[in-house]
């Protein structure tokens, strides 16, 4: 292996060669490596963008899924460098998503995202059972569909080169109602999460600048696909209710108050 190129919560990547990156999972996320694997051998022959799965091997005690490597920069990055490019990468984001929710989710392998919502939500310790029993209930009322869900969609997962995107980080992608994967996106592109010491200034920057990219994004998806908001908005409860079980610090007020608002309603 060559340098680090890339850190997260579940895995490190790494230059493997030339052309092959390998992204080695931390040995507490081992299972998101046979979930990820599963998914991106499913979509291989889809006509997605995504870059092309090798192999997943052992290494060091962990395992490792190797993949092309894309020279590009990600979404999120292009956008801090140049807010002015706001439109067209929010326009981007939604066009790549439409693009992914177009397909019928085929194959073995690929996680039934309602379900693993339910499961995710029944062992959340920070949701009383009282919580838990209500979000549940609504869950089950919500449709269920077929469609190919990447389910943790948003810019930092878009990497860009030449005029042209992949779409990366397929760990949680599943067979599912889009409607869900958008409220996800959702979720993340309306958190009030501010990197640590943000002036003032900078805050009402980042809250502004968040507030247009969302508006483009969610007009422009409800645009191509004839979705409409209150479809997506109901997947929120839910949702949400998930995200807080991946107990992120810093987001659990914010995932809180919209769970308890969903529940008062």
């Amino acid at each position: 292996m060559e340098e680090l190129i890339g850190q997260g919560r579940t895995a490190n990547v790494f230059r493997y060669s030339e052309n092959k990156v390998i992204k080695i999972f931390h040995k507490e996320y081992t299972h998101l490596a046979y979930e990820e694997y599963a998914a991106v051998i499913n979509i291989r022959d889809a006509d997605i963008p995504a870059p092309h799965v090798y192999d997943m091997i052992d290494i060091d005690n962990k395992k490792g899924i190797i993949y092309e490597y894309i020279r590009g920069t990600s979404m999120l990055h292009k956008m801090q460098k140049n807010p002015l490019k706001v439109w067209r990468y929010a326009r981007q984001l939604a066009d790549l998503q439409a693009d992914i929710h177009s397909k019928t989710a085929a194959g073995e392998g690929l996680t039934d995202i309602k379900e693993s919502l339910s499961a995710t939500i029944h062992d959340a310790q920070s949701l009383s059972e009282d919580d838990k029993t209500a979000v549940l209930s609504y869950l089950d009322s919500l449709p269920n569909d077929t469609r190919l869900c990447h389910y943790d969609f948003h810019p930092d997962n878009i990497l860009i080169f030449d005029n042209s995107a992949r779409v990366i980080d397929w760990m949680t992608a599943g067979s599912g109602n889009p409607c869900a994967d958008v409220c996800r996106t959702s979720l993340i592109l309306r958190s009030n999460i501010l990197p640590p010491d943000t002036s003032a200034l900078r805050a009402i920057e980042i809250k502004a600048f968040r507030k247009i990219f969302y508006r483009i994004y969610i007009n422009r998806y409800l645009s191509r696909t004839g979705t409409t908001f209150q479809e997506i908005e109901q997947w929120l409860l839910p949702v949400a209710a998930a995200r807080l079980a991946e107990n992120i610090e810093a987001e659990k007020l914010y995932l809180d108050e919209i769970i308890q608002s969903k529940l008062s309603e």
